[in-house]
């Protein structure tokens, strides 16, 4: 038994022993490799690309090649062999579960027994390829003046790397964007989230310049959407105003405008705004599509790029061998095929995280601003006469309704009507005397019939007399 307990312990310190070891070469990077998670490594011998090992949960490369034999790294469920897109499908026969243990306990992937002729590639991703936000509060000074182009600065970090992001942040900023309307211009600070899709177009083919291109995509696609953009437009008085974020054709109420400075002022530049739109469509363009629809042997690819990469309304490609039957609805023209065929990496978010108005319209922006302030207070000072108007007309037909019901009442009692307008006549002169010591007002004399009336609401009526009594002095 003593025996029994002994060997076991060995057994369990030299697995430990063992598992020590291969974590320390992973961190040393001798033989194993540590792939950080949601990032890509990629594997070489000599100098050309041996594998690529993607970290992403729920992910893996593509079954098949696309249209220049490169493979994608898509969600586990397009994939038409779910095996094939496992690192681990094809490993040495008697290791699989060893390296999927390690794999899922640390991270950690075995490289080759041909150690360092097969090693992690390392790629430089070139200066200005991190870059983060500044936050205001991390300016010195008065931090609301700060200009935006001041606000995106470059990352601390080194520009040589041993892996892709899967999802990469990238700010930019856009300066003097003109706007069709008014030829105003505005300063775009932004923050586009760029997710892998061809993870060797950025490492291999571009040579990790490639964030350098995507900010240039970027910078033309919002050119183009100020220049092209129509916003709807309704007529008021002799002036139109803004009455949506995108014309529409179906609503013949309305008009359509391009973007001036007061319409980019109100358009909605959150989730889901005209221009965040509009970028998805850079992704890939119809026309790719339906190539890869022609193409044989391609359906998970497809699916992945009507699903997730193209706008809806996009994502309707001419069917197998029938092309004349469907046809894309709307052709981007200003990237042959899109960012994802050509960069490799796929726009997936779009914010405006600020903006602000140009230098050579700065003049213009403020008097546009005092004008909508001026016009504004005009507004405001017009409702409150309207509310006024309104609350005296409501009083008026209030008391002509108490008056009516008066005379009903009194006329119901067998008073002359005639009587009983003068009655009321009389009631009405008399309150504003409410409040006084007088308890009964009488009239009388010349032609008009003598009538008595309360002058207070807690007054009764004396026999047609004032029964006050006078005071002795």
């Amino acid at each position: 038994m003593v025996d029994l307990l002994m060997t076991g312990g060995l057994f369990v310190l030299g697995i430990s022993l063992l598992i020590a070891i291969v974590l320390m070469l992973a961190n040393l990077g001798y033989y194993f490799t540590k792939v950080p998670q949601g990032a890509t490594v990629f594997i070489n011998a000599g100098d050309s690309m041996k594998a690529v090992w993607p970290n992403v949960g729920g992910y893996g490369m593509s079954s098949c090649d696309d249209l220049d034999g490169r493979r994608w790294l898509i969600p586990q469920k397009y994939i038409a062999n779910g095996d094939s897109g496992d690192m681990f499908y094809n490993s040495l026969w008697g290791t699989e579960a060893l390296q999927r243990w390690l794999w899922k306990q640390f991270g950690v992937k075995f490289i080759s027994w041909f150690w360092p002729h097969i090693h992690v590639h390392k790629f430089d991703i070139r200066k200005g390829g991190r870059r983060r936000i500044k936050a205001r509060t991390e300016f010195e000074g008065s931090k609301d003046d700060a200009p935006l182009k001041s606000r995106i600065v470059d990352s601390e970090e080194k520009s040589e790397v041993d892996s892709l992001l899967f999802l990469s942040p990238r700010p930019v900023y856009v300066e003097g964007v003109e706007l069709a309307g008014d030829s105003s211009r505005v300063n775009l600070l932004l923050i586009p989230v760029f997710r892998q899709v061809i993870p060797v177009l950025p490492v291999y083919y571009l040579k990790g310049d490639f964030y350098t291109l995507l900010d240039a995509a970027i910078e033309a696609a919002m050119v183009d959407f100020f220049a092209k953009h129509r916003v709807a437009v309704k007529k008021v008085g002799e002036e139109f105003e803004f009455a949506g974020d995108s014309a529409d054709a179906k609503n013949s109420s309305l008009g359509e405008s391009p973007l001036t400075y007061g319409y980019w002022i109100k358009m909605n530049k959150g989730e889901h705004s005209p221009l965040e739109n509009s970028l998805r469509h850079l992704n890939v363009t119809p026309e790719y599509l339906v190539k890869m629809e022609e193409a044989k042997g391609k359906e998970e690819l497809v699916r992945y790029i009507k699903e997730e990469l193209m706008p809806p309304e996009e994502s309707v490609a001419a069917p197998l061998n029938n092309g004349s039957d469907s046809i894309p609805k709307k052709v981007s023209g200003m990237i042959p095929n899109g960012i994802v065929p050509r960069f490799g990496l796929a726009l997936v978010s779009f914010r405006i995280v600020e903006w602000e108005a140009h230098s050579t319209t700065k003049a213009f922006a403020d008097a546009f601003l005092a004008s909508e302030k001026e016009k504004q207070l005009a507004r405001g000072s017009r409702e409150k006469a309207y509310g006024e108007r309104d609350a005296l007309i409501a009083l008026g037909k209030g008391q002509a309704a108490m008056g009516e019901e008066f005379l009903k009442m009194l006329t119901q009692k067998g008073v002359a009507p005639n009587v009983a307008a003068q009655v009321l006549a009389t009631k009405l002169r008399t309150e504003n005397i409410g409040g006084s010591r007088i308890t009964t007002y009488v009239e009388g004399g010349g032609t008009r019939t003598s009538v008595m009336v309360p002058a207070g609401a807690d007054s009764a009526p004396s026999q047609g007399r004032n029964t006050e009594k006078p005071k002795k002095e």
